[in-house]
């Protein structure tokens, strides 16, 4: 075989490399938006939907809202560790979880973990609980903007324009998220208002995660990474995140049942509905971690932050949101702002020389 057509089987074998990446980025992107959609709709089986619920606005009924969240994300993030270590199993690599964790890069992990999860998926569930996803999901796919902030000063790294306009977008996108008027006149009240701003910490989670886990990622397989991500969040909630909510806002609001929602939920259809979110949340994450390896960062995180608009559209098919066009805007507003930061436009479908 000559030198010209080794080297045309070389290309032909990374441009099928890169396509596969480029569907694995669009596929972590739809399962985040579906996963969702799903954990807003868990919210309607029992043991929640059975529960008398207080007076609304007051600090017994956000309680009770904080209570539904802190179970979901709980459920969640366990069920996603599940899903992964399965997958890891039946790929063999399971055995690695010990040894990576004996690593400093796996450190790191660990430490991105406790940002992303019990910090970027608390604020991420909670507004969920508190708004229609449809909402939370584009003001937590502003992470990239912000990941980029928090770059120029902490790191002293300097942005082309291309990354502000995109960043501009991001905040122009979220006003209108956060200030256009709900569907139908309804008036917003104190659960919008809280739902938005702890979206807003899911995006500040997730955004400080990227930052801490990226020096990790770059030398563990991302299988590996991903299942000690779930796993140590997964644990982190049940024996630090969880006590210590539930201790403070005793105090302040009164009893917040979080374990009792957590072993009714076991033991209703509500369980298996979890379930399948893990599933979902899991294998997004499988597929971004995929594609972060295909495709390289700034493709891949172009391609996931898609979600805000899967997360609108499935809002609108499967549940009572009829979005407005201030919604529609403002999500496409954000993930097109969220893509400038991450890529440049012209090359994110270029798949030649990647």
């Amino acid at each position: 075989m000559s030198d010209k057509s080794a080297q045309s089987v070389l290309d032909a074998k990374q441009l099928k490399h890169a396509k596969k990446g480029i569907l694995a980025g669009v596929l972590s992107g739809l399962l985040w938006g579906a996963s969702g959609t799903v954990l807003y709709l868990a919210l309607n089986f029992r043991p929640f939907v059975d529960y008398e619920m207080p007076p609304d606005g007051s600090k017994a009924a956000i309680a009770i809202l904080v209570a539904f969240a802190l179970c979901g994300a709980l459920m969640h993030d366990t069920f996603a560790a599940i899903w992964v270590a399965v997958h890891n199993i039946k790929e063999g690599k399971f055995k690695e979880y010990g040894r990576t964790l004996r690593t400093k890069p796996g450190k790191m992990v660990c430490l991105g973990a406790l940002l992303g999860g019990p910090i970027g998926m608390s604020g991420y569930l909670l507004g969920i609980t508190f708004v229609n996803a449809a909402y939370a999901l584009p003001i937590t796919a502003a992470y990239p903007a912000l990941a980029a902030v928090l770059a120029t000063f902490i790191f002293r790294e300097r942005n082309p324009a291309r990354v502000w306009v995109g960043v501009a977008l991001c905040i122009i996108g979220s006003f209108l998220v956060y200030y256009a008027p709900l569907e139908g006149e309804t008036e917003k009240d104190i659960y919008f208002t809280i739902g938005m701003v702890l979206s807003t910490l899911a995006c500040l989670g997730w955004a400080s995660e990227g930052l801490l886990s990226t020096y990790g990622m770059d030398m563990i397989d991302p299988d590996i990474a991903l299942g000690i991500r779930e796993g140590v969040s997964a644990v982190a909630y049940f024996v630090i995140v969880i006590p210590i909510v539930v201790l403070f806002m005793n105090d302040s609001f009164g009893p917040v049942p979080v374990w009792d929602f957590f072993t009714a939920a076991t033991r209703t259809s509500a369980l298996s509905i979890y379930a399948f979110a893990g599933l979902l949340g899991g294998f997004s994450y499988v597929y971004w971690y995929r594609a972060l390896n295909m495709t390289g960062v700034a493709r891949a995180m172009a391609l996931n932050v898609t979600y805000a608009l899967w997360g609108v559209l499935f809002g609108a098919l499967f549940t009572t949101l009829t979005p407005t066009v201030y919604l529609w805007l403002g999500a496409a507003a954000i993930a097109l702002g969220a893509i400038l930061v991450s890529a440049n436009p012209r090359e994110l479908f270029k798949l030649r020389n990647t």
